[in-house]
């Protein structure tokens, strides 16, 4: 009985009403959903064996990304949705311009390498129907 209690009560005070100063509306809109695709000059040099796929998303004042999705091994065209739960820091809200990069490499490290594959689009944050072309490759 003791231990129904305490979680009553702790269940009651997690359950506090959020602040009227939180931008509510900006956390709801964090995601950004879409296709990836890889052209058909790319598709043959798509690598064997483990692979990945990392797209991420950044703003168009700073280098450093927002968010970051990792997917091994996907198969293309590949729907892909990004959420707050994909960002790296959760300080910074994902808002407005952003631009989405999606990389096709042997490692799922954040730089590209010599033989990544890569596209990208410049879209907004709350925004659906984006469609990323793979079409160039890292020389």
């Amino acid at each position: 009985m003791k231990r129904l209690l305490i979680f009553f009560t702790l269940f009651i005070l997690s359950c506090q009403p959020v602040p009227k100063n939180v931008p509510i509306e900006k956390y709801r809109n964090q995601f950004i959903k879409g296709v990836v695709d890889v052209s058909a000059e790319l598709k043959s040099k798509i690598p064997n064996g483990d692979h990945f796929l990392i797209i991420s998303v950044r703003d168009l004042e700073n280098p450093m990304p927002v968010a970051v999705l990792r997917v091994k091994n996907p198969k293309f065209p590949y729907n892909f949705k990004i959420t707050g739960k994909n960002k790296i820091d959760n300080s910074r809200i994902m808002e407005g311009d952003v631009i989405l990069t999606a990389r096709v490499s042997r490692s799922p490290m954040a730089e590209a390498q010599k033989g990544d594959l890569l596209g990208s689009l410049q879209t907004k944050v709350g925004t659906q129907n984006n469609n990323i072309l793979i079409n160039a490759e890292v020389k």
